[in-house]
């Protein structure tokens, strides 16, 4: 039985998210890679978020749930003392904010035959409910600090490490802290699927929008995801995007990062008004990224 199970799913979750949890949970199971094990990590859920967890556990034997009183960061000892049941050829993790296209898994799985760790493209899904393909480093390892719905490694190589999944510092972006520890293994191999295999949602800092803001937004994409023609339109318009903001590029004499001379100053600006203030409640959320483009 043990040897059929393809992935391990990591799934964290604390209070207030019962009604993001089926949204992310469909995404999971509709993924043409149906060999998985999903591991839910309670940090300190709540009992409506209990309750649905339940719910979903009675219809579906390849969830458990490992609930536990709130962490003093995100959880992630949890994370490993669930690894230390898991039996997945690889492990891969989730927002419970996001949502993954059919092919996430299968595209993992291909390239993780000869690599311990990689990371996929994604979507970010803006304000203004356009998809944007972003910039990513084309650096192996730089991009392998990246988020954590889209990284996965393999199992066995985790289980080399040092430490795994540890309280992270006070300083510290939870996920960078796990990532830098698996880079620093002698036995790490990056690899990157370019291709964009789920919708990423950042909606300020944690814990940031509202739960039922949360909830419209991701049931308006859930509902797309399902229309193939809906999705594919949306995907169409990022490529388009990215071939005129490409172009774009092409025609402009100076740059600086990427970006035209006369967009620095905006851009400088909302930079810091991001570092100034409550990152919980700036709405220069989306500052580093490009105007939205306006086709001709």
């Amino acid at each position: 039985m043990s040897q059929a199970i393809q992935a391990t799913i990591i799934l964290p979750t604390t209070a207030d998210r019962g009604l993001l949890l089926p949204l992310c949970i469909r995404s999971i199971q509709q993924q043409t890679l149906q060999a998985f094990e999903l591991f839910i990590i309670g940090d300190g859920v709540d009992e409506p978020t209990r309750s649905v967890i339940k719910h979903l556990m009675a219809q579906d034997n390849r969830i458990r749930f490992f609930d536990h009183p709130k962490h003093e960061r995100r959880g992630e000892v949890y994370r490993h003392q669930a690894l230390q049941q898991a039996q997945g050829f690889f492990v891969a993790y989730i927002c419970d904010r996001d949502l993954w296209l059919p092919n996430h898994l299968d595209a993992l799985s291909s390239v993780l035959q000869e690599a311990t760790l990689a990371t996929t493209n994604y979507y970010f899904v803006r304000r203004n409910q356009q998809l944007l393909l972003p910039y990513l480093p084309s650096s192996p390892r730089q991009r392998a600090r990246g988020i954590l719905s889209a990284t996965a490694h393999r199992l066995d190589f985790y289980r080399q490490l040092p430490y795994g999944w540890r309280t992270t510092p006070s300083n510290q972006a939870t996920d960078l802290y796990m990532w830098d520890q698996l880079l620093a293994h002698p036995n790490c191999r990056v690899a990157m699927v370019w291709q964009p295999t789920l919708l990423y949602f950042k909606r300020n800092n944690h814990p940031g929008w509202p739960t039922a803001q949360r909830y419209e937004e991701l049931a308006r994409w859930d509902t797309i995801r399902q229309n193939p023609e809906r999705l594919q339109s949306a995907m169409n318009q990022a490529f388009i995007n990215l071939i005129y903001e490409r172009n774009q590029f092409k025609e402009s004499w100076f740059l600086v990062r990427g970006r035209r001379i006369s967009e620095l100053p905006r851009w400088f600006m909302n930079k810091l008004r991001w570092w100034l203030t409550d990152q919980t409640k700036s709405t220069a959320e989306e500052s580093w990224l490009p105007d939205p483009i306006k086709l001709d």
